[in-house]
């Protein structure tokens, strides 16, 4: 009965996220995520959305198709994550300046997220 459920619920949480243009990250702490813009993907469901992301402090910036929308980073080890429509996108640190991480809707792994650094 569980696994029923889940399923439907999983994704209406990702069509919402893509239909607000919706991806989330991290911030600056003890590893937290830089301060910067970014090229943001994410697969969520075998969709795939791509925005940019401002980071500032520990305020996320997603510049989708809807407008700005704006979310707290919680900072972690590893770099940090973000809370979104239903959704924990995690970042976590990878080289060359960019984060990736699962994203998940409770604890169920339902997709990627990926960030990559640009020149602006």
């Amino acid at each position: 009965m569980r696994s029923s459920l889940a399923r439907p619920i999983a994704v209406s949480a990702a069509i919402a996220a893509i239909l607000t243009g919706g991806l989330v990250t991290a911030p600056d702490a003890s590893a937290k995520v830089s301060e910067g813009r970014y090229r943001s993907t994410a697969v969520l469901f075998g969709t795939t959305a791509r925005s940019y992301i401002a980071v500032d402090g520990q305020v996320l910036t997603n510049y989708g198709p809807f407008g700005p929308q704006r979310f707290r980073i919680v900072a972690t080890r590893a770099g940090g994550f973000v809370d979104a429509y239903g959704l924990r996108y995690v970042l976590n640190r990878r080289s060359a300046g960019g984060y990736q991480g699962p994203v998940y809707l409770g604890q169920l792994v339902v997709g990627h997220t990926e960030l990559r650094p640009t020149n602006n």
